[in-house]
C-alpha cells in the first residue's frame, strides 16, 4: 500500500500518513485534492523526462551500425563510409503545464531527423576452412545542428564542428561469412548525444528539459548479398542511461523552483531491416526499425501518446567501400 499525507483539519497542507486502503473514495478524492498543483507539475515534469529521454536516445543508437551490411570489412586499411538520417517522431508535452489538468496536454508533434557519419574500418581478417572471420572497428559522429530546430537547442560546451555540436561513438563488429552461408554478426557499440535543451523558463514556457542519452548498444545481425541488391535484418538491447534536470516556474509562486533530477536509465530491445542497392563503390540503403515498448512506471498522464508504447524509426542513406 502507497501512503499519502493526509488531515481533514489541515487547511494548506497533508500531514499525517495514511494508506490507501484505509481511506474510502470520499476520503480519498479529499486527500488528493489537496495535493498542490506544485507536486502534479512536478512529478509530470519528470515523467516527461523519463518519456523524451529513449527517444533521444533512439535517434542516437537507431538500427543497424553499419547501415545497410551485416558483412564485416576485416581487411587492414580497408573502410567503409556512410552517411545517414534517421528519423522518428514523437510528441512534445506541453512546456507550460501548471499541474491543474490531469493530463499533460500535447505542446506539438514533431519529426525529427537525426544526421550521422558513420566509418567501419577493417582491423582483422581470419580465413578458416568454414569461412571467413572478419574485425571491424565502428565509428560514428551525431551531428546536431545549432539553431536549426525549433524543439531541441544544444547547452553551451559541448563539442563543436563547423557550427554544429558532435558526439563521438565507437565500438566493434564481429562477422562469420561463408561461401553459402548468410553472414552473421554481432556488434558492440558506445553511444551518447550531446547535451541539449528543450523549453524554457521565459517566454511563456515553464519547463525546461536539459539532458544527454547515453547508451551500450549490442546488436546481432543475418544478411545476404544477391547481386546488386543487399538485405540484412537484426535485433539487439539498449542499455540506456544519462544525466539531466529539469527546471521549472512553480504554479503556486510564479517563481523557479529547485532543479529536479529524473532517473534517466532503462533497457530497451531494437529490430531492424536494411535493404540496400549496390552501384559500384556506393551503396544507396533504406532501414525500417522498431523499437519494442517498455512499462516506464509513469504516474502521469499523456494527452495523444503512450509512454509503453513502441516506436518505428527509419534511416536512408548512402555508403562508400574503399
Amino acid at each position: 500500500d502507497q501512503l499519502v499525507r493526509h488531515d481533514d483539519h489541515a487547511s494548506d497542507g497533508l500531514v499525517g500518513d495514511v494508506r490507501l486502503s484505509d481511506l474510502t473514495v470520499t476520503e480519498l478524492g479529499r486527500a488528493i485534492a489537496r495535493v498542490p498543483a506544485s507536486v502534479w507539475s512536478a512529478r509530470g515534469l519528470l515523467d516527461g523526462a523519463a518519456m523524451l529521454h529513449p527517444f533521444a536516445a533512439l535517434l542516437s543508437n537507431g538500427g543497424n551500425p553499419r547501415l545497410g551490411s551485416a558483412r564485416a570489412i576485416g581487411k587492414f586499411g580497408h573502410v567503409a563510409l556512410g552517411f545517414r538520417l534517421t528519423t522518428a517522431q514523437t510528441v512534445i508535452p506541453d512546456l507550460a503545464y501548471d499541474g491543474v489538468a490531469d493530463t499533460v496536454p500535447v505542446g506539438r508533434r514533431v519529426q525529427f531527423y537525426a544526421p550521422h557519419l558513420d566509418l567501419a574500418a577493417g582491423l582483422a581478417q581470419m580465413v578458416m576452412p568454414m569461412g571467413t572471420v572478419g574485425i571491424d572497428v565502428l565509428l560514428s559522429a551525431l551531428f546536431v545542428p545549432e539553431n536549426r530546430t525549433t524543439a531541441f537547442t544544444v547547452v553551451p560546451g559541448s563539442n563543436t564542428i563547423g557550427g554544429a555540436s558532435v558526439s563521438l561513438d565507437w565500438g566493434l563488429r564481429f562477422a562469420f561469412e561463408g561461401e553459402q552461408l548468410p553472414v552473421v554478426s554481432l556488434s558492440i557499440m558506445r553511444r551518447t548525444t550531446p547535451q541539449v535543451r528543450l523549453g524554457g523558463t521565459t517566454d511563456g514556457n515553464t519547463t525546461a528539459y536539459t539532458f544527454n542519452a547515453k547508451a551500450i548498444d549490442v546488436r546481432l545481425f543475418v544478411g545476404k548479398r544477391f547481386g546488386n541488391f543487399e538485405i540484412a535484418a537484426g535485433a539487439g538491447a539498449d542499455l540506456l542511461s544519462g544525466s539531466g534536470e529539469v527546471a521549472y516556474v512553480d504554479p503556486e509562486t510564479d517563481e523557479v523552483g529547485p532543479p529536479l533530477e529524473p532517473d534517466l536509465s532503462g533497457l530497451r530491445l531494437t529490430t531492424a531491416l536494411d535493404v540496400g542497392i549496390h552501384a559500384g563503390p556506393l551503396q544507396f540503403v533504406v532501414e525500417g526499425g522498431y523499437r519494442v515498448g517498455s512499462n516506464l512506471g509513469l504516474t502521469t498522464r499523456f494527452a495523444e501518446v503512450d509512454p509503453n508504447a513502441g516506436r518505428f524509426f527509419g534511416s536512408f542513406g548512402v555508403v562508400v567501400t574503399m
